[in-house]
């Protein structure tokens, strides 16, 4: 057994495993284990420049938030295996101990439990079987009462000068109604667009382009009106683009993602609102994501053509 930091923290967020540019290999059927969250891989597994950090602070996951136990990596992994995530009995934020599933996250999609995994309630774990799952996050949440519209991503990016808003929806015989809501100061909210849903059951996936988007930051939320008239409203996405065209943030469900359309940066760190440094990535590329952020104000910091630049962004 590997073993990695192996308390059970309780501060709002704590690195547990740091993996530089040298890999580190798993062989099959070592038990690896990073704080609380254990894997057995099936096949050897290689790890490197990446890093695995824990908070106390539940994510977003439909009906309900997960647990306050949520596991972050730097970047994205795939691996084969036995994954366990352990829990306290009082990080169950309000989840039924008996439901909880495994639940995961890749960059850019929504936090999705897995129907095939277990809980175990004498050991408090939940456990699941995985073949080449590709994850940035773990956690633990249950499925609830399944709704007849249930929002499964709501994502945004950047067109050339327009906004692309897409969001899946997993629907049971009913059909929605979609208002697209922006804001500039995340409080006051105008509605841009209506889009309406189709009616049938399973996945469906809608789209909306803000043509004409504001200077500086941008928020956009969903209007879901279903048709029972019950009104129910998506996470927040905050978008922002720098006044040289040249950087694009969006920020959204804790996580930002940093675009450089030209010249790419030799360091690129996140600052929180007094000056913390909290993460930090060395390497240089076009596109930097920054998973399991806090609620809060931060700053993104970087070094191009050896000049030194900053850019505020706000996470919900």
């Amino acid at each position: 057994m590997i073993a990695v930091a192996g308390s059970m923290a309780t501060q709002a967020q704590t690195t547990v495993l740091s993996v530089g540019a040298t890999a580190m290999t798993v062989k099959s059927g070592t038990v690896f284990s990073a704080d609380s969250l254990v894997l057995t891989p099936s096949a050897d597994w290689t790890l490197s420049s990446n890093n695995v950090e824990v908070s106390q602070t539940a994510v977003n996951v439909a009906p309900a938030p997960g647990i306050n136990r949520v596991y972050t990596l730097g970047s994205q992994i795939s691996f084969t295996g036995t994954m366990q995530l352990y829990y306290l009995p009082s990080e169950l934020n309000g989840n039924p101990e008996s439901s909880l599933l495994f639940t995961d996250s890749t960059v850019g999609g929504a936090w999705l439990a897995s129907g095939t995994s277990t809980v175990n309630t004498t050991s408090h774990y939940v456990q699941q079987t995985a073949a080449a799952l590709s994850f940035t996050g773990t956690t633990a949440s249950h499925q609830g009462i399944t709704l007849a519209l249930s929002l499964i991503s709501f994502t945004a990016a950047w067109q050339g000068q327009e906004i692309g808003l897409a969001w899946v929806i997993n629907q049971t015989q009913d059909m929605g109604n979609y208002t697209v809501e922006r804001s500039t100061d995340g409080t006051s909210w105008t509605p841009i667009g209506t889009v309406p849903g189709e009616k049938g059951n399973g996945l469906f996936t809608y789209g909306f382009t803000d043509d004409a988007p504001p200077t500086g930051a941008i928020f956009y939320r969903l209007e879901i009106l279903d048709e029972a008239g019950q009104t129910s409203y998506s996470y927040i996405l905050s978008m922002q683009k720098a006044q040289d065209n040249n950087i694009r943030l969006v920020a959204w469900d804790r996580s930002v993602t940093i675009y450089f359309d030209g010249a790419q940066p030799t360091s690129v760190r996140i600052i929180n609102a007094v000056g913390e440094t909290i993460r930090i990535d060395k390497t240089s590329r076009q596109q930097y994501t920054f998973p399991g952020l806090p609620t809060g104000v931060y700053f993104v910091q970087y070094e191009l053509n050896r000049n030194t630049g900053a850019k505020g962004f706000l996470i919900n």
